[in-house]
């Protein structure tokens, strides 16, 4: 009878520590690798132009913003959450010059943009390349 026993603790202690054991190889999901990469689009409103930004790993974006009105790039810069929502700011040799505001899904962007220094506004849209 102590064979049995000692066998059967053996073994449940042996199931115990393989189930149990922090070894597993599961990775943890990024939750920003859905939005990694280049997007591009259009925006428009009270001036209207293209962008496109770069997603790295961590929700973080540069890229530029081209108005048809301005003969040179803005400089963009953006963060997108775990669950879309994304605040980029554009500037000028430094200056923050507007914001855009909105909500991405794995391939469609679109939001809201706004420039105080100019009294303009409009919406924005994009896609992932």
């Amino acid at each position: 009878m102590r064979k049995k026993t000692l066998i059967a603790f053996v073994l449940t202690a042996g199931f115990w520590a393989v189930s149990c054991s922090s070894d597993d190889n599961t990775s943890a999901v990024n939750p920003y690798e859905k939005f990694q990469g280049t997007w591009t689009g259009t925006f428009s409103g009270d001036d209207e132009g293209t962008w496109t930004a770069t997603f790295d790993s961590a929700g973080k974006a540069t890229g530029t913003l081209e108005s048809n009105t301005v003969t040179f790039p803005f400089d963009l810069e953006a963060q997108v959450s775990e669950n879309g929502e994304i605040t980029a700011e554009y500037s000028s040799g430094g200056r923050s010059v507007g914001t855009m505001d909105g909500i991405l899904t794995e391939t469609t962007a679109s939001g809201t943009w706004k420039s105080p220094e100019q009294n303009a506004q409009g919406t924005w849209e994009g896609s992932k390349n």
